[in-house]
């Protein structure tokens, strides 16, 4: 058991539970018993204290306060704290519209950024995940040929996180590209999970498109990875977002799924196996990610995504979810 989480540390709750079993004792038989020096067990009674776990009379008696009302109310003070920090963060929103003017008004006076050229396939993948993070509202796109499948797991953390914001997740792929079996299974995965994705016999283009501001064509129509425009000039992203609306209004349902060995296994990569595995197996983050030689805030980040691909509110559920499915 553990109060970290109120900001009670573990040596302070050691010297809290010996005063809960033994109330009649004073602050030197503590020390003694736990291998602590005075001026360590006079600290530790401070800070006790503030936490109204302890009260100290004004003979320096130790009054023990009862566990179930004490720690309630330092967990009552802790959610109040953290939705008062939420909140803040939350409000920081509030910014986002007098910038985005700030912005435009630059990007008036400097038209040479309205147009700008990405070369190689390293910059243009970059290119692509800075543009999905700052998107709020909407992204659309048109697939005429299959992703390669280096792309589809670059593409994965953006597009998963678009949909885990809310953000409205559109593309209409040709025959060609959805007879490719890695590109057809991810794009399975992500109408699974709220995207929208249609299918066209049409002649179309790669493009796409960010909260309608934003747009990204390949230069060569038949190399999508050499070099690519993304291009804020309004008029002609105006005219890109109706060409796709065009060829979305016209465009079927993707083709149901009749294939049992693919149904609810969306493609994995190795790494997300790992983090499932590892998932089921231990019951501390820190240990786990350790174990995959990854930061913990990117074990985490994994685990979010798993989570919200299998649909599981804990990671518990989680863990069975993904054995059900034959994940691990």
């Amino acid at each position: 058991m553990s109060l970290t989480a109120v900001g009670v540390s573990d040596d302070h709750l050691r010297l809290y539970r010996h005063f809960l079993r033994n109330p009649e004792q004073g602050a030197e038989a503590a020390g003694g018993a736990l291998g602590w020096d005075r001026d360590t067990v006079d600290e530790g009674l401070e800070v006790l204290q503030s936490y109204s776990l302890i009260r100290l009379s004004s003979r320096r008696t130790v009054l023990v306060s009862d566990p179930s009302v004490a720690v309630e109310w330092l967990v009552e003070r802790r959610l109040g704290e953290l939705k008062s920090a939420t909140d803040q963060v939350l409000s920081v929103r509030a910014v986002i519209a007098s910038l985005t003017e700030d912005h435009k008004q630059g990007a008036q006076q400097s038209p040479s950024s309205e147009i700008e050229r990405v070369d190689g396939m390293d910059p243009i993948r970059e290119r692509l995940t800075d543009l999905a993070f700052f998107t709020f509202r909407e992204y659309v796109s048109l697939l005429p040929a299959p992703w390669h499948a280096s792309s589809i797991e670059i593409a994965r953390e953006s597009d998963l996180r678009m949909l885990r914001r809310g953000i409205r997740w559109r593309t209409v792929a040709t025959p060609k590209a959805l007879a490719d079996p890695g590109t057809l299974a991810y794009l399975r995965e992500l109408a699974a999970l709220g995207g929208e994705v249609r299918r066209t016999e049409q002649a179309i283009r790669r493009m796409a498109v960010w909260d309608h501001a934003v747009a990204m064509v390949p230069v060569d129509p038949d190399d999508h990875y050499e070099a690519a425009l993304v291009v804020r000039q309004p008029g002609v992203v105006a005219n890109t977002v109706a060409w796709f609306e065009q060829v979305w209004d016209t465009a079927g349902e993707l083709p149901a799924d009749d294939g049992p060995a693919s149904a609810g296994r969306p493609a994995l990569s190795a790494t997300e196996r790992k983090v499932l595995d590892a998932l089921a197996r231990m019951d501390k983050d820190e240990a786990a990610a350790r174990e995959l030689g990854v930061s913990l805030r990117t074990f985490r980040r994994y685990v979010a995504d798993l989570m919200l691909r299998l649909g599981a509110a804990n990671r518990f559920q989680a863990g069975l979810l993904a054995k059900e499915r034959g994940w691990i």
